[in-house]
């Protein structure tokens, strides 16, 4: 489970005290790992508290951080800011944090030693994050099966659905454009993908490109099967599912539907199992 926070909002838990584990989540090592171990033997609830900013530049997806901090007996705590400027004082007191352990490299390190008498500084030892770096090269490398044998769960990420060029209308391929800014860190390529929109759970069947656009956008582009509603403005949740095919140059929209085409023929069979 996983902790939505920030502090505009009146905090509704009654916790009992906490051990507050801050770290770099999207990252995900043996350091990690690690550092939540020598945590959990103050025999406190342990809360991990990972900042919410872009999370195009996650490596581990957030789903994939509520997994490993299921494994690991612990809560996550997803902190909103709105003007990015995170208050430790406030959380420490809201969250019922009694003690603080904390990587030696994070950036805001002085300010948690500040605002938690009670700390605890581990040292992150570069030679721990193998892990991390072989799942980054996976997925620049288009590897998606091979990042999920890894870790044990699929790449993904959440987005706002903005305007695009609407092309996709034109041969009756709509798509749910997110732009990202050459943040992500995947191979510009085809993916089979699952589609997930807000309050609801159902995961909706998609074919998606990750490219830059004519005019030098780096965009991800979901066309969901089977679907027709007007989504613009929302943020929806991708799960990269598995390497289509390498994102080619088209001469004409029927090349481009064409191909189209074939990559949704090869999601169809895929979703119905065969």
């Amino acid at each position: 489970m996983a902790i939505h926070y920030n502090e505009m909002l009146m905090m509704l838990w009654n916790l009992p005290e906490t051990v507050a584990v801050f770290a770099e989540f999207d990252k995900w090592d043996e350091n990690e790992t690690n550092i939540i171990k020598k945590a959990k033997e103050e025999n406190l609830k342990v809360i991990l508290v990972q900042k919410e900013t872009s999370n195009f530049k996650n490596i581990i997806p957030n789903n994939g951080i509520e997994q490993k901090a299921t494994e690991l007996d612990c809560e996550v705590v997803l902190w909103h800011s709105f003007n990015q400027e995170f208050n430790y004082e406030r959380i420490k007191q809201d969250l019922n944090i009694k003690k603080a352990y904390i990587l030696s490299n994070n950036i805001d390190l002085d300010k948690i030693k500040s605002a938690f008498m009670e700390n605890k500084v581990i040292s992150y030892d570069q030679n721990l994050n193998k892990q991390i770096i072989k799942s980054e090269i996976l997925l620049k490398e288009g590897k998606i099966k091979e990042y999920k044998q890894l870790n044990g769960f699929n790449f993904g990420f959440k987005g706002f659905v903005e305007h695009g060029n609407h092309i996709g209308r034109t041969i009756d391929y709509p798509t749910a454009n997110i732009v990202i800014n050459d943040e992500l860190k995947l191979k510009e390529a085809v993916y089979l993908t699952t589609t997930k929109l807000p309050n609801d759970e159902k995961l909706y069947p998609s074919i998606s490109a990750y490219w830059t656009n004519k005019n030098g956008v780096n965009v991800f582009e979901s066309h969901i099967l089977d679907f027709d509603q007007d989504i613009y403005g929302w943020g929806i949740e991708v799960e990269i599912i598995d390497f289509i095919r390498e994102s080619v140059k088209v001469n004409n929209l029927e090349e481009l539907k064409e191909l189209l085409n074939k990559d949704k023929e090869c999601a169809i069979k895929h979703f119905k199992g065969e």
